[in-house]
């Protein structure tokens, strides 16, 4: 039997009848024939597509994937970006009784290869002549999503089949796998999770008792589908009838203005991009604009907390954010097209307390949870009454959750993975001998029974003295410093912490221009970010090797210092020219870091910040 330092208990979660993710969108549709099902943007002009008309589209197409060869248990991998004809291939491959193997659009030729492979993928829906280039010279079958062609000769042999569709699609069992979805890879080579249709149906019961949506409401669905956690969502939005509005990342803000939407999930890097694009339009405002806008700023902070904490705002605390929200709140929503915002779901990472605080006092719900691949996304999840900043909330009802003895974050429930695709000694290896997940994170509970996540057990730093250290706490610290972009730690196996740091080039930039230092203005790259914003991606080299600059970040990282151990200290630093992107591989498809892919990168810089 395992040895747990706390174990706690999800709700209870009143489940009367198990059923399939095919059963639930046939639920719906029945219910709500006439609601937008999914809204997408069509020669600059919004189009939705009705539940009714998109169960007539899946079903077409996955009468013609039947009438193609596709029988129960194939595996049809998907690689495309988000857009809504993904989820027509997603439930009409569900429908067939084959099992879907979604691919993130970012991976290298030879990772698509590899899963394409090790699944046994007998068909690739692809979405265009580019990302078919990463298929190469594999032996399987394709379809191209912007191939109209094809597409029309696949519904044409699906409205003219005479298959038994209904009895196909009802033989799919809840306990039936629906999809492998493999791993992002942060720490090595992808692993195929094996998930049922009850996984993913049982976590959609369980966040809609947390955060429901409602019929025919707008949220927005931009994220990688090929990745859980958007996927979970859009199968809860079905599950209420809602309207997923599909976008690109690029047109994200002017999609937030144009729908006003009721939800959206998202990732802590983005928040903190529009954070920074606040902040950077602010410091262009007169002072008198830079004050109210500071202090307004502060008063939010304060009334998350008070929030956070469930307690009562006091009269003085009420008038002030009265007065901050006609003054900038409401302008800011307006803004960014939050008028109608019920909440926005943060995962990935942790997001810095001060921005939940933050949001969330200034009328933007912002709540953070924690899942995993192997569990279809949800574990954990702050409910909206109650939200704690730096925590990731309680474990989602049904969900069962143990601290093991060396902080190892342990999951029982019915999210839980079959196991790893084809790989069973793997398998064997992330469940203890009396059926709990090991998630290879670390974590702890605080007297609320919410989890506070503290990273990676893979990631944790081990000193050469013994000391262990966590990286993302000290990464949160400097993060807080609008000076810095984006940072990571080092120090596995070595006598001390460093950093190398991506500063915030916009910050700095003008900083320089003020002290009149000169750099060559064109070897600064832009790009536009998911805020909507110009952001500035890579500088010349002169830039952070000024003596001055450098001088700047010693401020910063020695304002750092101040608030952490010993051990947990910043005792030498270097400053990077570019930020980390998803194109060089630095960053997973949900923005996190893969920090051996960052390390073996810049190993020469970090070998120099230590004796030889």
């Amino acid at each position: 039997m395992s040895e747990f330092r706390k174990v706690v208990k999800g709700k209870e979660l009143e489940v009367k009848k198990k059923e399939s993710l095919n059963e639930m969108l046939w639920n719906t549709v029945k219910d709500h024939p006439e609601k937008p099902c999914v809204s997408f943007y069509e020669n600059g002009n919004l189009k939705s597509i009705s539940y009714a008309d998109f169960w007539g589209l899946v079903e077409k197409i996955s009468k013609g994937l039947i009438e193609s060869g596709v029988r129960k248990g194939d595996r049809v991998a998907i690689l495309s970006s988000t857009r809504y004809e993904w989820e027509l291939f997603d439930f009409a491959i569900m429908l067939a009784g084959a099992i879907v193997v979604p691919i993130h659009t970012t991976l290298s030729r030879e990772i698509v290869q590899y899963i394409l492979r090790d699944s046994g993928s007998k068909l690739v829906v692809v979405e265009n002549k580019e990302l078919r280039e990463k298929i190469g010279d594999f032996d399987v079958e394709t379809l191209e999503i912007e191939d109209k062609s094809s597409i029309r000769d696949l519904l044409e042999l699906g409205k003219e089949s005479h298959v038994d569709f209904e009895k196909i699609w009802k033989s799919v069992k809840p306990e039936d796998v629906s999809s492998i979805v493999y791993t992002s890879g942060t720490t090595g080579e992808p692993k195929g999770a094996v998930l049922t249709h009850w996984n993913w149906r049982f976590n959609v019961m369980s966040v809609m008792s947390i955060i429901p949506f409602y019929p025919g409401g707008p949220y927005i669905c931009y994220l990688p589908l090929s990745h859980v956690f958007q996927r979970l969502v859009f199968y809860a939005g079905i599950s209420r009838g809602a309207n997923a509005v599909f976008t690109v990342p690029l047109k994200f803000l002017d999609t937030l203005r144009s729908v006003k939407p009721v939800a959206f999930v998202t990732v802590p890097r983005i928040l903190e991009r529009v954070n920074r694009g606040l902040l950077e339009n602010v410091e262009k405002q007169s002072r008198f604009k830079r004050a109210i806008f500071y202090w307004a700023r502060g008063v939010a902070i304060e009334c998350g907390e008070k929030m956070s904490k469930g307690e009562k705002f006091g009269a003085g605390l009420r008038l002030r954010r009265f007065l901050a929200d006609k003054l900038v709140y409401s302008k800011i929503r307006n803004t960014l097209g939050l008028q109608n915002i019920r909440f926005i779901c943060s995962s990935a990472a942790e997001l810095r307390k001060d921005l939940a605080y933050m949001f969330n006092g200034m009328g933007i719900p912002v709540i953070e949870g924690y899942g995993m691949t192997e569990t279809a996304a949800p574990i954990n999840l702050n409910p909206l009454g109650r939200f704690k900043p730096g925590t990731v909330g309680p474990p989602i009802p049904g969900v069962t959750e143990a601290i093991a003895e060396d902080g190892e974050i342990l999951v029982k429930g019915e999210n839980v993975m079959v196991g790893y695709w084809n790989k069973a000694e793997e398998t064997r290896k992330c469940f203890t001998e009396d059926g709990w997940f090991r998630t290879g994170d670390l974590g702890e509970f605080d007297k609320d029974g919410y989890l506070i996540f503290l990273g990676r057990k893979k990631l944790l730093i081990a000193l050469d003295t013994g000391k262990k250290v966590s990286p993302s706490r000290i990464e949160e610290i400097l993060l807080q410093n609008p000076y810095v972009s984006d940072v990571l730690i080092v120090g596995d196996g070595k006598p001390y912490i460093v950093a190398l740091i991506v500063p915030n080039f916009a910050f700095l930039l003008d900083w320089i221009e003020k002290m009149s230092i000169s750099y060559d203005r064109s070897k600064v790259v832009t790009s536009k970010s998911v805020s909507g914003d110009i952001e500035i991606t890579e500088v010349p080299k002169e830039v952070v090797e000024n003596p001055k600059v450098l001088e700047l970040y010693s401020k910063v990282v020695a304002e750092a210092n101040q608030k952490l151990s010993e051990e947990e200290k910043i005792r030498k630093f270097k400053l990077l020219d570019r930020t980390f992107t998803i194109e060089r591989n630095e960053l997973t498809p949900t923005l996190k870091k893969r920090t051996h892919i960052i390390i073996d990168r810049y190993r020469d810089l970090i070998a120099a910040l230590y004796p030889s």
